[in-house]
């Protein structure tokens, strides 16, 4: 597999940098006459923020890159896949303490996540395509439950469910409802798509993608006009056009 030269350095780089404060860290234990308890912290404090911001710049560069539009090598695209991971619980807890909205910073995960996901070619065959959707798109007042079965939908227009189906048939892309997590995981465990399009809430959008490793899922946000988990509507076109890349339509 061909390695791109600036992944190369990328890697060559944070290896370099932990070597040489683990190093430092070493001899200043071995030669130091006494052991400041104070300054082993501090220094491991400096070389965990130095790290982080090392690979913290790096990533913008590559996300630079990235929004060019031009793609990434399986390594830049692994890195910063990780980057995103390690780096969201940390603003998480930044954006608990400072009382910020956690919303905002699940939107700008899964936003990066799709970008990645546009990065890698991917031209796959439409069976091979799984569409998660929740329960909660479904009309509330449906007598019809399709959380096990999507055609049970009698195509009445209240919802959005009717417009995902008519997607679904027209590009022969399997649709599945799940009601939380474990169902979801069922769900794939069950069809092995090579490709996933998730509707969810912000939360449960990012807990799904972190799920998922192996499996490209391109997330799409749900919008929330009657509150969470109630009559929720969802963009078709944001799905439509997951599918097309997907297949390679665009």
């Amino acid at each position: 597999m061909k390695k791109d030269k600036f992944s190369f350095i990328i890697t060559l780089s944070i290896l370099f940098i932990t070597l040489i404060f683990i190093i430092y860290f070493g001899f200043y234990l071995t030669f130091s006459n006494s052991v400041d308890i104070s300054k082993i912290v501090l220094l491991v404090v400096l070389t965990i923020l130095i790290f982080f911001a090392f690979n913290i710049i790096i990533g913008v560069l590559l996300l630079y890159i990235l929004t060019s539009g031009k793609k990434l090598s399986n390594i830049s695209y692994q890195y910063l896949k990780k980057m995103n991971k390690i780096l969201f619980p940390i603003l998480i807890f930044i954006a608990k303490v400072f009382r910020l909205d956690k919303d905002s910073v699940r939107r700008v995960f899964a936003d990066i996540n799709n970008l990645l996901v546009m990065t890698k070619n991917i031209n796959i065959n439409s069976e091979d395509i799984l569409i998660l959707i929740p329960h909660c798109l479904q009309n509330s007042s449906c007598k019809y439950k399709i959380t096990h079965n999507i055609d049970n939908c009698k195509m009445c227009g209240k919802c959005d469910i009717s417009d995902i189906l008519k997607l679904s048939r027209e590009y022969n892309v399997k649709t599945v409802v799940a009601t939380g997590g474990t169902l979801a995981r069922e769900w794939i465990k069950k069809n092995r798509p090579k490709a996933i399009i998730a509707v969810a809430c912000e939360r449960d959008l990012v807990s799904g993608i972190n799920d998922v490793d192996k499996i490209p899922v391109i997330g799409v946000i749900n919008e929330r006009p009657n509150g969470p988990c109630f009559d929720t509507r969802v963009n078709i076109k944001k799905i439509e056009e997951a599918i097309k890349f997907y297949l390679k339509e665009v």
